[in-house]
């Protein structure tokens, strides 16, 4: 028989797999960025507004990293483990806050960075297809 736990342990693994499934789409973002970068390099005038094209595929690959390492992070942590993995990411990126953090505010703030990173490609697509009129 089921008892309750084992419903907010589903929820969790779900929560979980979906997380990372949803981190797991950079690789989408990542190749909508190739088309204006693509211009930036072999048909772009140059100036200002190639410099700011590129700037922006630079701030978006950045945001795809940042997806891909939450991801890979993520693959790893556990409610469990969150505590020792804090201490760990604490050590690697010399940031204290991130001893404190619970599961949950790591995978909210892994979801701030996904939709971070879509606004800057929806950013990037729209200037770029302004300079193409």
């Amino acid at each position: 028989m089921a008892t309750e736990s084992d419903g907010v342990t589903n929820d969790e693994a779900l929560l979980h797999g979906m997380l990372r499934n949803t981190l797991a789409s950079w690789r989408f973002i990542l190749l909508f960025s190739l088309p204006p970068m693509v211009w930036v390099l072999f048909v772009a005038p140059p100036g200002v507004l190639r410099a700011i094209i590129a700037l922006l595929c630079a701030i978006v690959w950045f945001g795809c990293w940042r997806l891909w390492l939450d991801d890979r992070y993520f693959s790893l942590i556990n409610p469990q483990n969150n505590e020792q993995a804090g201490s760990a990411l604490c050590f690697i990126w010399r940031r204290e806050r991130l001893k404190t953090l619970t599961l949950a505010e790591r995978q909210s703030g892994a979801l701030k960075q996904f939709r971070r990173t879509l606004y800057m490609i929806a950013v990037l697509w729209i200037i770029w297809l302004v300079l193409l009129m």
